[in-house]
């Protein structure tokens, strides 16, 4: 496969209360919860990179391809996923003190030479879902209820909140014209507010 350079598109951000998000209440992640659309992932404190599993590279935002250095057993792993697949993953490696040499897989961008651009974020889950993973690349839990519960787990260090994700949302090219940055209505991202990281 050739090298295909695209991003799912960012999630938009979203205070966690509309009303104080500084000082913020359950009401409102409870509500979306209760909506049933969303299901719920950590939001974890790396570097968002793409995985090329033809040759095993690492990849970064904006094009450029990472010095990161995996170690053997990490290599090991990747090489059990098929020829021709995209990985869109967290690597936990260079913003944590405890956590290195970790990856976080989330979304699934080509399988076996085929782009996903037109799927469902579901449906390339339930791809991800039926692969083995190890010590050094795990699949990203995700939840259907306790939203509130995750929110409040997040240290704002190794995890920074949680991403809400629509099954139904579709894959496109980070390049697609969309409202603000980029990002799309059907990932919501939910930080812990701090000194980096305010509303």
């Amino acid at each position: 496969m050739s090298l295909l350079y695209f991003y799912p598109n960012r999630p938009t951000l979203i205070p966690p209360d509309p009303n104080n998000p500084l000082q913020p209440k359950p009401d409102y992640l409870n509500s979306l919860e209760r909506s049933g659309k969303y299901v719920g992932e950590q939001k974890w404190n790396g570097d968002n990179v793409q995985i090329y599993t033809d040759d095993l590279s690492f990849w970064n935002r904006t094009g450029g391809r990472l010095k990161y250095k995996p170690p053997a057993t990490m290599i090991e792993e990747l090489k059990a996923f098929p020829k021709g697949c995209i990985l869109n993953a967290e690597l936990m490696h260079n913003h944590t003190i405890t956590v290195k040499n970790l990856l976080i897989v989330h979304c699934l961008m080509a399988h076996k030479g085929k782009p996903l651009l037109g799927y469902t974020w579901g449906q390339a889950r339930e791809i991800l879902e039926g692969w083995k993973y190890g010590e050094h690349v795990k699949l990203s839990p995700i939840w259907k209820t306790g939203f509130w519960d995750l929110f409040q787990k997040a240290d704002g260090k190794i995890i920074e909140g949680i991403v809400l994700k629509d099954p139904t949302g579709l894959l496109r090219f980070s390049t697609t014209p969309l409202p603000n940055d980029g990002s799309v209505s059907w990932m919501l991202k939910v930080r812990k507010t701090s000194k980096k990281y305010a509303y």
